[in-house]
């Protein structure tokens, strides 16, 4: 069974993630991102969401919005009563939505919404600096390899 991912947010939050996933992962079948504009409307952000369902037919439809409450999740949300095997989930990270991308087809659609949710609360973590006061800091140290 094919599954469609909808990633839908304020401004260019949709083609903001389309970038880093990109990016990261190259061109991704089956994902549909959707930006909703100031000169939008909830009718004219639904337009934009029930042509990216068209264009990309599937058995199952996760909507992955930026923020809970928004207009981008009240608009999938009702959306997604309207038909079976179609779940949201709002505020995920570029690394879980990553993750959902790749195993989208790999498990049901309920599986997907709670592995994207639970894989951004694994990967949200705060970085503690421990006190480098007596630590010797080596200037020919190489951090040319990022991730």
């Amino acid at each position: 069974m094919k599954t469609n991912i909808v990633i839908a947010g304020h401004g260019n939050y949709g083609t903001g993630v389309e970038s880093s996933i990109k990016l990261l992962a190259g061109h991704n079948e089956g994902v549909e991102f959707i930006d909703f504009l100031e000169e939008d409307t909830d009718v004219t952000l639904k337009d934009k969401i029930i042509n990216a369902l068209v264009n990309n037919k599937a058995d199952k439809n996760l909507f992955v919005c930026d923020i809970l409450g928004g207009t981008p999740f009240k608009v999938c949300v009702e959306l997604s009563y309207e038909k079976e095997n179609m779940e949201v989930v709002a505020g995920c990270n570029i690394g879980a939505i990553l993750e959902a991308i790749l195993l989208k087809d790999s498990m049901g659609i309920a599986e997907l919404a709670d592995s994207v949710v639970n894989a951004t609360k694994d990967t949200a973590v705060r970085f503690i600096k421990v006190n480098t006061t007596n630590s010797t800091y080596n200037d020919n140290s190489s951090m040319d390899d990022g991730i």
